[in-house]
């Protein structure tokens, strides 16, 4: 995030904000309506796209950061209550959420976070950096998704579920379509899916 994004952000009145984070490679509808649904039924005055650095628990990103970032950039442009946080990709070391948090965290220090996260990360929060503190940083949002259960009662109990409809769209499945030279309209928004047909980040 530049120093006027991060200036603009603390000139924001916001007592609950989201903290949305992912390789967001690419960022698309899925995302967007997630994060729509929850901002709405939690009452959130703001969301935060966090587009990862360098993930801990899965391989390097396909695009590169400064292209995510400004995919994100374009995605969400129009919506007046998401913001783009750029710190995990300006930092150049491997990505912790805990980190992320506590850095927004220290912008709003009475506001109230929470944390959107599909399913199937959520079943895995056993193995995040720093987990036992970040329970009682946030509020995890959970987001719909296919064919993953909740393992751990304990930090189950300090979640809230997103009544978002599931929408079978993923990253993967765009990359393949984009490899396939076929259309991803309507998988991504518009602005998107033209600046990945100009600039190729995926070749």
């Amino acid at each position: 995030m530049d120093r006027s994004e991060a200036n603009r952000c603390k000139d924001l009145s916001v007592e609950r904000f989201g903290i949305f984070g992912g390789s967001f490679d690419p960022i698309h509808i899925g995302h967007l309506f997630c994060a729509e649904y929850a901002r709405e039924e939690f009452r959130l005055d703001r969301i935060f796209f966090v587009p990862s650095g360098i993930p801990p628990h899965r391989g390097a990103p396909r695009a590169s950061a400064s292209f995510r970032c400004e995919m994100v950039r374009l995605a969400i442009m129009d919506n007046p209550f998401f913001s783009l946080w750029d710190a995990e990709i300006l930092s150049q070391e491997v990505s912790y959420s805990y980190e992320t948090v506590m850095r927004l965290k220290s912008l709003y220090p009475s506001g109230e976070a929470f944390f959107l996260i599909g399913r199937d990360a959520f079943s895995l929060l056993d193995q995040w950096h720093r987990i036992e503190e970040l329970v009682k940083e946030v509020t995890f949002l959970v987001a719909a998704r296919e064919g993953s259960d909740l393992k751990n009662p304990s930090i189950q109990s300090l979640s809230e579920r997103i009544n978002n409809p599931y929408i079978s769209i993923s990253a993967t499945m765009i990359r393949k379509k984009i490899l396939q030279n076929r259309s991803i309209r309507y998988l991504v928004p518009d602005s998107v899916a033209d600046f990945i047909e100009k600039e190729k980040p995926y070749g």
